[in-house]
């Protein structure tokens, strides 16, 4: 059984974070995020802190965006993009599992991918629906 009473508190303290956006991300971007602990086959973050890498899809505003998470376990899916990242580390978009996210969840950003590569992505997602 997954640790959720510590995810619990460590949202509640996610939650309280002012409603002032203090880091503004964009479309591309890599960041590492507070995914948290989740129920079933969901994504999972990881650590004391439940993080995880997120590609940011789709910016709606300064609050809250479509993001990706990413893995780097590649699996040849149609529901996973493998790439290389700039670290020269195997990853996975888990396109999937896209979801809505606050910018409350953003800790430090990692990495941009570029346009073509976030433009390869949409076109998979695009392909789902």
């Amino acid at each position: 059984m997954g640790d959720f009473d510590s995810w619990n508190e460590l949202k509640k303290k996610i939650e309280l974070k002012g409603n002032c956006p203090d880091k503004f991300p964009k479309e591309g971007e890599v960041w590492i995020s507070n995914i948290g602990r989740n129920i079933g086959f969901e994504q999972n973050g990881s650590g004391n802190d439940f993080s995880r890498p997120i590609l940011i899809i789709k910016k709606f505003n300064n609050h809250m965006f479509w993001g990706v998470p990413l893995s780097t376990k590649q699996k040849d899916f149609d529901f996973y993009y493998n790439y290389t990242d700039i670290n020269n580390q195997k990853v996975s978009a888990i396109l999937a599992q896209m979801k809505l996210v606050s910018i409350k969840r953003l800790k430090r950003k990692l990495y941009d991918i570029s346009n073509k590569l976030l433009s390869e992505i949409k076109q998979r997602l695009k392909s789902f629906l």
